[in-house]
């Protein structure tokens, strides 16, 4: 080796030094992705432990039977056709009573056949028209 002029000597160097520099970026790729598939496990990892966990509510939920809701339900429905039912009903017959009303108000013979028919009351009405 030391028949080897320096501009070899520096070429072999340079060689060594190019080599080094392959290997350890060879080794830096491998340590990123190591790494990378790493910290994509433990990502993994934290969201199943994450999914798996169960949290436990602050207050409980109770225990509601859906099918005894539903029932309750369609009977309260129903009570509440029914009574609007009736209030149209109501409605209805308290309009009907109203127009008799209207009618008997309206209703000028009927006026006159209640009124009385003694003589004395056919003479009073007699004089108080021709006054």
């Amino acid at each position: 080796m030391e028949d080897l002029t320096i501009e070899e000597k520096c070429e072999n160097l340079m060689n060594i030094v190019v080599e080094s520099r392959k290997r350890f970026g060879k080794m830096c790729v491998d340590y990123e992705q190591k790494k990378s598939l790493m910290e994509n496990k433990l990502l993994n990892l934290q969201l199943e432990t994450i999914s798996n966990y169960r949290f436990k509510p602050k207050q409980t939920l109770p225990n509601i039977e859906v099918d005894d809701m539903n029932q309750y339900t369609n009977d309260f429905s129903q009570e509440i056709k029914s009574r609007q039912k009736r209030i149209d009903d109501l409605k209805k017959r308290l309009k009907n009573t109203q127009d008799v009303v209207l009618q008997l108000k309206s209703d000028n013979v009927g006026r006159k056949l209640r009124q009385p028919l003694t003589a004395e009351a056919l003479l009073t009405k007699a004089k108080s028209k021709h006054v």
